[in-house]
Order: C-alpha cells, then structure tokens, then sequence
C-alpha cells in the first residue's frame, strides 16, 4: 500500500497540488494558513503548480491537435472486465480473473491528462516533462507486424490491410480493444480489432494472438454469421451485431494443445451504445479439436459499463487506478499458475512449441542473430548480384529495424524474370546457418529432411537458391586471398579456432549419423563462405563481432548444450569475480 501511494503521489503530483488549489479557494483565509502550517510542502513550489497548469493545457492541445482524420466520433474508452477458461477435456479445469481492457479508435492519438496516451512520442511531451508519463499507455510498436517501430496504430493498421489485399476504403472506422501498459508494462494475450463499414456495422475483425514465447500470429477475419443479437429485431440501429467466424488453428499458444484444430469465435459490437457510455465487450473463443471436437472455451466479458477517462475527475482516476494498477502484472503469473496445474495436478500431455509458420511472427532476435543477419544480407546482395541467374531474389527477415515487405535483389546482368522469395520466419534461422559450411545443405536439410514444425525459413522456389550457393558462392571464395595475407597473427588464430570448432561439430554430427547409416561423408570442412564474406568483406569490427558470435555458438555446441547463453552468464560471473 505504501508503495502505491508512493507512486500516486509521484505520478499525480501535479493533479494534487491543482486540486488542492481548486479547494483552498472556497475556505477562508485562515483556513488556508493553518494548511499551510500543517502541509507546508504544499506552497513551496509555487512555480511548480504554475507548471502543472500549463502541462494540463498543453496535454489537451496535443489532444485536439490529432483528431481522427476520418472525422468519426469514436473515442477512447475503459472496459473493466473479467476472463474466463474451462477446458473440458482430456482433462476438466477452469479459472477465472479480473481484467482491464481499453478501447482506441485507429486514427486518434494524444494525451488524455496523465491518465492515458496513445502513440506518445517523445518529441510531442509537453514541456519540463522529463519524467511525466501517464499510467496507461498503448503504442503503435507494439502491434501488428514488428516492423516499422516508431509507426502509429493507423499507420501499421494500413500496412496490415495492404498485405492482406484488402481495401482500406472498405472499413472507414477501427476500434482496437486491448490491454494497456501500465508504467511501461504490459503482457497481452490477445488483442481485438473492429473493423467497421460506412454504416457502422462490425465486418472484420482482426485477433492479434501473442504467447508466452515472444511469438504473434495475426488472424484477418471476415465476418461470415453476422446477426444481431435478438433474431426478432430489425437487423441495424436497435440490437448490436453479434460477429461470428470459424477458422483454422496454425499457431502454437498453449504446450497443453497441440497446433491443430479450429477456432470459433462470437464477439459483441463493443460500440453500439458508445454514445451514452454503456459499450460493453463480450467475446468468447471455441477452441476444437482436429476432430470437431469442443475443446476449450475461453470469455472475455465486461463486468460493468465502459468508462470514458476524459470525464473522471482527478480523484475518480486514483480510485480507478488503485483498483486496476495491478491487473498487468500478475497475467503472466497468473499463466504460469494455471499451467503448473495442468501439469502437476492434471497431468496434461506437454507439446514441444514448434517453430511458427509462414503467417506468423517468430520471438525477437537475439544480439548474436542480429550480428549474423548484418554480415548475411548483404553477403546474399552482392551473390544475387553477380550471379546469372533469371530471378530476383525477395529476402524478408524477422529483423524490426529491417525495411517493412523485405528487400528484393536484382541480378545485374540482364532483367530478371521473376522473383523467388526467402521469408526468414525466425531468427534461428541465423544460428542454425552460422553451423554449416555449406549453405545450400543447410537449406536442403530444412526444407527436406524436416517438417514445418522445425523449419527456420520458407522458399517459395527452391531451386533458384541451391543454384546460388552452389555455383557463385564457390566462385565468390576462390577469389578471396589467403587466410595468412593482411591479418594479425592473433586473428589468424582466433579463425583457425572457429575453422576447428567446425570441423569437430561436423565430425561428431558425422558419428551419430553412421550409426544409422554407412554412408560416410569424404568432403574437407573448411570456412564456410558467410566466414570467408565476414573475413574479408566486411569491417574490421563487425568481422570480429560475427567472428565470436559464431565461435561462442560453435563451442555452446560443445560444452553448454548449444545455449550460447550460457557462456554469456559464465563469462559475466567471471568477470564479476
């Protein structure tokens, strides 16, 4: 409780002392003496209140500067809810708990006191700022496709419907329903986008799923049952429309289901009383198994009537917030709850999360896969480059910062043909190269020796890039110099021990492979040609940079298990002690 109050104050300062000034102006003189006698901080900053007057005007000028430039009279609202799941089988279980959700119409951004922000950047906070920021936030990063960090929610709710051949003109109004961050955290489940006809009506509805893996699967969903809610009213204006949509499961949420199955959904206009604040959220999700069978049903439902924050007043948003400050936090713990029951209690089968699919956003890269995709994309450019070959080649990468659609590569001695596309679906897919000499095994090995569960990458023309690595890279490493040529005598040993953990890891791979078949493989390991395009074409400080990347992997093969992160924790007790 302390803490709280420690934060309230922190956080609501300036609301205090405005209130405080507010009050002090109907009780007489004498009474505001003696308040100063008992509170004397109160009237120490006096150009501090002056500041805070000016910071609320300024918020509300940052808030009519950016209305919703379709001129809709949606807005922002808050909707106290509840959750609840009930599996039914193999085994029978279920929970429930609080949760608080808030409603952003796509095309409104701004500040709504120190209450609520949305698509709040740095550069628009009001003067004397530094350390003001409001409680619940939501930004437009942390949606959608992870690309394009610093867009706003229209601008990536835009580039969604574009990558789903779909008309943005066909859905005028969206209203996205989700959890917001408090104080900078958040941990979202699920996300619902409305998206709305001229006539106001819900026809498409967009899920953003996250699990516990760091993974995002979207699901553009069109409306197939739409019906209002009593089947005996007139179809608009009296009776909102109850949205309903069957489609298949792809994506990994919960290690006590598998990826197959369907999924169900029925969710509620949460706008069709929005004018008199009574919009309420009602959704529920059937989860079926691969035989139709009613598997899981999961609810998220609004305990009372939606809340618009412009109209609380400084106390009603204390309350609010001492009421629900709380609720981001625990949903995670309270994930890891539920699931140690299943396990221990119910004993649930666990599937192993498979790598995502196509239509999936996989885990954020790591520091190492970051340095190998530097050295890897322009390594692939300047292949497709010089090679001879009749297609472009379209490289998408699970990198944020990398540019929105993936780059495409042009060879540049005559027109290409066509394109074939590499989609990296997650960054292991760079560990996992990092491993091989030769690239185009690597990339048989994935696509043929593998199902989708484990694979890295997709190619939607396979053979394009075997052609690639075989021929122009080996042309590209005979014309490299000599290892012994331009190097320090350290760094020639530093490589020749990357050229040794190759080799040793190719070898023990060898020896478990015999044991199953006679096949022995003659072929000499030496540097695999991302080594060679680091070792010689790239900056002196990234090629040192990959070169103990590659290394810490290779010897995490050996001795931690093939975590990489274990040797990162060793060495930092290291250098500790």
């Amino acid at each position: 409780m302390g803490w709280l109050l420690f934060f309230s104050f922190l956080y609501f300062r300036d609301d205090l002392w405005l209130a405080a000034t507010e009050w002090s102006a109907h009780i007489p003189v004498r009474g505001a003496i003696l308040l100063a006698i008992l509170c004397p901080s109160v009237f120490v900053p006096i150009k501090r209140l002056y500041q805070s007057e000016t910071q609320q005007r300024d918020e509300t000028f940052m808030t009519q500067l950016s209305p919703d430039q379709n001129g809709n009279i949606l807005r922002p609202l808050l909707f106290p809810a509840r959750t609840t799941h009930t599996r039914f089988f193999p085994k029978k279980h279920s929970f429930s708990y609080s949760y608080l959700l808030v409603g952003i119409p796509i095309g409104w951004r701004g500040v709504l006191g120190s209450f609520l922000s949305v698509d709040l950047r740095s550069d628009r906070l009001p003067q004397n700022s530094k350390f003001w920021r409001p409680w619940f936030s939501i930004n437009g990063g942390d949606y959608l496709e992870r690309c394009g960090e610093t867009l706003g929610l229209q601008e990536k709710f835009q580039s969604y419907l574009k990558s789903q051949d779909e008309n943005i003109q066909d859905y005028p109004y969206a209203y996205l329903v989700t959890a917001p961050r408090f104080l900078g955290y958040s941990f979202n489940p699920v996300s619902f986008w409305y998206l709305y006809n001229e006539q106001k009506q819900v026809k498409a509805m967009i899920l953003e799923v996250n699990n516990t893996f760091d993974e995002r699967r979207m699901y553009f969903l069109k409306d197939s049952i739409s019906t209002p809610l009593d089947e005996s009213g007139p179809s608009t204006g009296t009776f909102p429309y109850k949205f309903r949509t069957v489609w298949p499961k792809d994506f990994h949420v919960s290690p006590f289901n598998s990826r197959k199955g369907s999924y169900a959904l029925n969710a509620h206009d949460p706008l069709f009383s929005h004018s008199s604040s009574t919009g309420m959220i009602d959704n529920t999700i059937t989860l079926s198994s691969s035989k139709a069978h009613a598997k899981l049903v999961a609810r998220v439902f609004s305990t009372q009537p939606s809340i618009d924050p412009a109209t609380l007043g400084y106390w009603a948003r204390l309350r609010f917030i001492a009421a629900w400050w709380w609720i981001g936090f625990v949903t995670f713990p309270r994930i890891v709850k539920e699931a140690g029951k299943l396990f221990f209690r119910r004993k649930l089968h666990v599937w192993y999360r498979p790598e995502v699919l196509k239509g999936s956003i996989g885990r954020r890269a790591t520091a190492n896969e970051i340095i190998i995709e530097d050295v890897f994309r322009p390594f692939l450019r300047a292949l497709v480059e010089a090679s001879d070959s009749e297609q472009s080649i379209k490289y998408v990468p699970p990198i944020p910062s990398s540019p929105t659609g993936g780059e495409v590569f042009t060879p540049r001695s005559h027109p290409p043909k066509g394109t074939a596309e590499l989609k990296i679906t997650t960054p292991l897919f760079y560990a996992r190269l990092a491993r091989h000499s030769h690239i185009s095994e690597f990339l048989a090995k994935e696509l043929f020796m593998s199902d989708d569960k484990d694979r890295t990458f997709y190619l939607s023309h396979p053979q394009p890039f075997f052609q690639l690595f075989d021929k122009a890279v080996t042309k590209s490493a005979k014309r490299l110099p000599d290892l012994s040529n331009g190097s320090s005598k350290l760094d020639r040993l530093r490589w020749q021990f990357l050229h040794w953990l190759r080799n040793h890891t190719h070898q023990s791979q060898q020896q478990h492979h015999q044991q199953f078949t006679k096949i022995e493989d003659i072929r000499t390991f030496s540097f695999s040609p991302l080594d060679l395009w680091a070792m010689y074409q790239t900056p002196i400080v990234q090629a040192q940079q990959y070169r103990t990347v590659v290394t810490k992997i290779l010897l995490s093969d050996m001795i931690a298990f093939g975590y990489p992160e274990v040797l990162d924790a060793a060495g930092y007790v290291l250098r500790v002690l």
